[in-house]
């Protein structure tokens, strides 16, 4: 899970402008419609279409979470993810620091869970940096909990680990993939998984 800094970008003035009518909206039309979603549109544009392209620079293209790249090829699709799902937490529905980008995998791994003991870590958070909260497995691919941290710490990583499927199916295979792929002299952003090969 890649470092997110929300700084780079200020906050989208349609949510600063329309937000809270948006969430009110959402709020009411999901007591009559459970399944109500609406992005709007801002100045004749599609609100999702606006935040993606700023959501982007937050990330460098990259998923927020699984750290795949680049996100329109292989059939992955660039998505809008509620970090706490918009079913549960209607209140942040047009939250912008609860907003990610995220790929479609992503999304359907996550749904509409979210753990509550512990919460996950949250890749804006100030306190969240990949070498702290995890480590990883070489031999498989697999991303772990690192084993300096606390009892309680360690839950957090491992949750999160599962509640966003790092190791799920073909992922840890991929990213040793291109862990041997990769070449030293190049930018590590220009791949998959940049909080993994950074570690090469």
């Amino acid at each position: 899970m890649n470092k997110i800094d929300r700084n780079i970008v200020s906050k989208p003035e349609c949510l600063i402008q329309k937000a809270e009518e948006w969430t009110t909206n959402f709020i009411d039309k999901r007591k009559i419609k459970s399944e109500y979603w609406n992005w709007h549109k801002y100045h004749n544009e599609t609100v999702n279409s606006i935040l993606i392209k700023e959501l982007e620079k937050t990330s460098k293209k990259h998923c927020s979470y699984c750290g795949i790249y680049p996100l329109e090829k292989n059939n992955i699709r660039p998505t809008i993810d509620h970090f706490k799902p918009k079913s549960k937490f209607p209140e942040l529905a047009f939250e912008w620091t609860n907003l990610f980008m995220s790929c479609d995998s992503c999304q359907e791994i996550k749904k509409g869970m979210y753990p509550i003991n512990p919460e996950p870590l949250k890749p804006d958070s100030c306190h969240y940096h990949f070498d702290y909260w995890f480590d990883i497995d070489f031999d498989t691919g697999d991303i772990i909990s690192n084993i300096e941290r606390t009892e309680n710490e360690r839950r957090i990583a491992i949750e999160t680990i599962k509640w966003l499927g790092f190791n799920n199916e073909n992922r840890p295979e991929a990213r040793k993939k291109v862990f041997k792929n990769y070449k030293e002299d190049t930018d590590i952003w220009n791949y998959s998984y940049p909080f993994f090969l950074k570690y090469k």
